[in-house]
């Protein structure tokens, strides 16, 4: 006699079970930021989750700095500071040759020549220029410019009017109330003007 709990047709037998978890395969497939594995570009060293690389990440800011560290940066201060004492040396002592003393801020005045250089200075405009060349061209105070012998006219830095060449000038510096020129540099005036200048002295 046949068992009634089996049945005969074996196309009536239940199905095998599916191991646990089977049906939850596609989820488990899919990783923590939900990329399909199948689409991860793994490098030489694997796939590292978002979450344990910001770890990793993390651990490496925190680890301690090596010997290495501290020494240069003991050894970058110190070069600043052997930088700032030279430059502060330097800053109290008067300017090398060629540079060459003409006298005090206060002799200059409004304008006065320098026979030595041929130069003549003329503090304007809280400095002191010193315009080479200039044999026959003075200060007018009335004007407040420069004026020649032949009627020219320039400005207190340099540049003529009518058209006239404008005056070339020398490098000046001033330490400790001294004005110092280097005549071995003449740098070119402003470019003239075409505006009409009578002088007035």
């Amino acid at each position: 006699m046949s068992d009634p709990r089996r049945p005969e047709d074996p196309s009536l037998a239940p199905a095998p079970s599916e191991p646990a978890g089977a049906r939850d395969e596609p989820t488990r497939q899919r990783t923590a930021n939900g990329a399909d594995p199948d689409e991860l570009a793994f490098g030489p060293s694997g796939y590292l989750p978002e979450r344990a690389s910001k770890r990793a990440r993390k651990i490496v800011l925190r680890s301690p700095l090596g010997a290495q560290w501290i020494v240069a940066s003991l050894v970058a201060g110190l070069v600043v500071l052997i930088a700032g004492v030279l430059l502060l040396s330097r800053g109290d002592a008067p300017p090398p040759d060629p540079w060459v003393p003409v006298g005090p801020v206060g002799a200059v005045g409004d304008a006065s020549h320098h026979g030595d250089l041929d130069a003549l200075l003329v503090a304007a405009g809280g400095r002191v220029r010193a315009f080479a060349d200039a044999t026959g061209v003075s200060y007018c105070p009335q004007s407040r410019r420069l004026e020649a012998d032949d009627g020219r006219v320039w400005s207190l830095t340099g540049r003529g009017f009518d058209d006239a060449a404008s005056l070339d000038e020398y490098p000046t510096r001033i330490h400790e109330d001294t004005v110092y020129v280097d005549p071995t540099e003449r740098r070119p005036g402003p470019s003239p003007t075409s505006d009409a200048a009578e002088p007035a002295c």
